[in-house]
């Protein structure tokens, strides 16, 4: 950007230059001689006095020439670069953007120092070599580039620089090292001098250094293509971590179940991987829950080069709300970053359910629904006991009066028909991002399969019903698991080899799903659906279609010990869509974090502690679907992230974990080929501490002109005055003499 701004203001310069030449061309008029009395006394002027006027007169034009030509070549701060036969070499200051790496490998241990500590001494060499007039800019090379001082620092403002310098700790994200060096280039755009210099320091760790891409490396060293500049001086700085040193890590959090309530257990998991090139021996892994240890330490013996152990923890919850979980080690070695995992869990307090049983009237026990209700809460339904589920059961024709959305899931038992009004509130129930299951059986009827769950006026689903009658199958036929990784069926199909075993069903609705996203999960032999899933709206809504019965009138399912599993997984998949806002384990780095919360109290705004301490506040939250939501996508740092709510009745805090950048773990380094590759390319160059003082020396070979250029305009100057005084002075003397002519003032003697 200097480069062609100079060379605008030295053409600018150049076209002024000519308006002096053009007014006197105008000024060349041809004049028509007059003879008058007078004349023969001017006629007796010397010749030599005209042409010297001539002269004076040509010189003046060429001193106004040359103040506006000098002027406009000084503005462009041109550059003489120093030989053997430039009398004007001299120290030309310099601007030096130091790019100091500033991502998580660089707190790798370099002997007793990190790398990020020998970064630092690498500025001070750089301070320590720099002359008067230079300036210092650091540029930190983060996830996003950013510089420790708004403009340039010049000698005085060094010591400031580096302060702030010393009292940062080493980086947590990734980084892209031609992206700060477009960083540094854009800033050194706005220093004073001519000369500019980026010297990178960095571990060379090669995940950010982007070898090959020419395009992002041309960006950074000369600008965008179409407002291009002088290529860049970049020289390389590598700083090697120690790679004989021990390193851990701790990855990434697991909680089982996915949904976790109070008063159930639950495993939490992680993996500890040794990266390094030594073995490990006397590990020991800490739980700590909402910042208080959970327990005693698990040890681990040994940990051989590049082995993994996976940790289990059980741990139960006796509050609801927002917890946080970190998994660490005390061990002392060469990445202490990477020696703990933070995640977030929500524990419910409960999840209501309302079952709407096929009977007519509330008197009686709702004996279809038993085996479900059971199932959700295995104690006594009129115990006190606290429990994860908690079923409603009310008859068909008393549904009308229930609010809908005082519920995460609404099932269906064997309903022969549904008031007209809870079909649409259903369906906006769905669509709102709710589940719907729907099981069939005895008492269910054609015409309520036809038009509340097929093409009718009620549409939870695309189904069709091949045939007007249950199948009644005189073999039982053999059960296929058709989708193992759904969440209703995963956890079973995966505890054991054939999670069916005994299952038998005698009879079923001959129902087909028909849309192109429907899922089934479990069916005959032959290929008749028995259970599958229907996706409805675009909020994560899904109705569940059981194609026999719960009640054990069709088959034997509830008599299986996997029932209860069954039964319950199904529930948390329904409740999917509300409960997945709250996210479970780590959030990947970069990865956007979600809560939501109720509708009321309305959430004025949110506050966001970032794992560095700094806060984030007054940030607004969105209304949809009858409940609050709030996203945060800027998670490159690494930690725990704490979410506050104003006002303050709403659940607070909120917690989220997020990991670290795993690519950050690569110990792969820049090769000699990359290096080359830098080289070839003219992108970069590599040095070592040692050469920095002559580095910088380097660009003392030159001059910068415009001082000796400003001394030229400035002697322009003061010659246009003087010449412009003598003309001035000379037509005074012409006007004078012709005035005396015209009029003598003086008596001639008679004669």
């Amino acid at each position: 950007m200097t480069f062609l701004m100079g060379w605008a203001i030295l053409g600018v310069g150049t076209l002024a230059a000519a308006i002096p030449i053009v007014i006197h061309l105008l000024h060349r008029q041809r004049t028509t001689p007059i003879r008058w009395g007078a004349m023969q006394f001017l006629l007796e002027s010397p010749l030599q006095s005209k042409r010297r006027k001539k002269v004076e007169h040509w010189l003046l034009m060429a001193a106004r020439v040359a103040a506006l030509l000098l002027l406009g070549w000084a503005l462009s701060r041109p550059l003489v670069q120093s030989s053997h036969y430039n009398p004007l070499a001299g120290k030309a200051p310099v601007d030096i953007a130091v790019v100091v790496d500033h991502s998580l490998s660089t707190g790798r241990r370099s002997g007793d120092h990190t790398v990020f500590d020998e970064e630092r001494g690498a500025v001070q060499q750089v301070v320590s070599a720099m002359r008067r007039g230079d300036t210092l800019s650091v540029i930190l090379a983060e996830h996003q580039p950013r510089s420790l001082a708004a403009v340039p620092a010049s000698a005085r403002d060094v010591p400031g620089l580096l302060q702030a310098l010393a009292h940062l700790k080493p980086g947590l994200t990734d980084c892209s090292i031609p992206q700060a060096i477009d960083s540094a280039r854009a800033f050194l755009d706005h220093g004073r001098h001519a000369r500019k210099l980026v010297i990178v320091a960095s571990d060379e760790q090669k995940t950010n250094w982007q070898i090959g891409q020419t395009s992002a490396w041309s960006l950074a060293t000369t600008g965008p293509a179409d407002r291009p500049s002088a290529r860049l001086p970049v020289h390389t700085l590598p700083i090697s971590a120690d790679n004989s040193a021990s390193d851990v890590a701790i990855g990434d959090i697991g909680i089982e179940p996915h949904l976790v309530g109070i008063n159930r257990p639950i495993q939490i998991t992680s993996s500890i991987n040794n990266i390094a090139s030594k073995d490990v021996s006397g590990i020991n892994i800490h739980l700590t829950i909402d910042g208080q240890d959970a327990g005693p330490p698990m040890h681990l013996e040994r940990l051989g080069v590049g082995q993994s152990s996976t940790i289990h923890f059980d741990h139960t919850f006796s509050l609801a709300g927002s917890h946080w979980i970190r998994i660490w080690t005390d061990l002392v070695d060469a990445l202490p970053a990477d020696n703990s995992s933070v995640a977030s869990v929500q524990v419910w307090q409960k999840l209501p359910v309302l079952i709407i049983d096929g009977q007519l009237t509330s008197a009686g026990s709702f004996s279809a629904s038993q085996f479900l209700a059971a199932a959700m809460q295995p104690v006594d339904l009129h115990s006190t006991a606290p429990t994860l589920i908690q079923p409603k059961i009310v008859s068909a024709a008393d549904s009308s009066a229930e609010k809908l959305d005082d519920y995460d899931v609404v099932v269906l038992n064997d309903v022969a028909q549904l008031p007209p009004d809870v079909e649409g509130k259903l369906l906006d129930y769905a669509d709102g991002g709710h589940g719907v299951w729907v099981i069939l059986g005895p008492r269910s009827q054609e015409s309520f399969i036809t038009q509340a769950l097929g093409p009718g006026r009620a549409r939870l689903t695309r189904l069709s019903l091949k045939g007007s009658s249950p199948i009644n199958a005189s073999t039982p036929p053999a059960l296929v698991i058709r989708s193992a990784a759904n969440p209703m069926i995963a956890m079973i199909a995966a505890s054991e080899r054939n999670a069916l075993v005994g299952a038998v069903v005698k009879q079923w609705w001959p129902v087909v799903p028909n849309d192109g996203d429907d899922q089934t999960v479990l069916a005959t032999a032959d290929g008749q659906p028995l259970v599958f899933e229907h996706p409805v709206g675009g909020n994560g809504g899904r109705v569940i279609v059981w194609a026999t019965s719960a009640d054990a009138a069709w088959n034997n399912w509830p008599a299986m010990p996997n029932f209860v599993p069954l039964v319950n997984e199904t529930i948390y998949h329904a409740c999917a869509p509300q409960t997945s806002l709250q996210a479970q384990g780590s959030v990947p780095a970069g990865g956007a974090i979600s809560w939501s919360g109720p509708a009321n109290p309305a959430v004025q705004s949110v506050s966001i502690t970032l794992p560095d301490g700094s806060i984030e506040r007054d940030r607004a939250a969105t209304y949809r679907n009858g409940h609050w939501e709030f996203q945060y996508p800027n998670t490159f740092l690494p930690g725990l992230y704490q979410m506050r709510f104003a006002p303050t009745g709403v659940p607070q805090p909120a917690y989220f974990g997020v990991g670290i950048d795993r690519r950050e773990l690569d110990p792969a380094t820049l090769t000699v080929k990359d290096h080359q590759w830098l080289h070839d390319n003219r992108f970069a160059d590599e040095v070592s501490l040692d050469q920095l003082p002559s580095l910088i020396a380097q660009n003392d070979r030159g001059s910068e002109l415009w001082k000796w250029l400003a001394v030229f305009v400035l002697g322009s100057l003061v010659l246009e005055t003087v010449l412009t005084w003598r003309m001035v002075s000379l037509q005074k003397s012409v006007n004078v003499m012709a005035s005396h002519s015209a009029h003598p003032s003086e008596k001639r003697p008679v004669i």
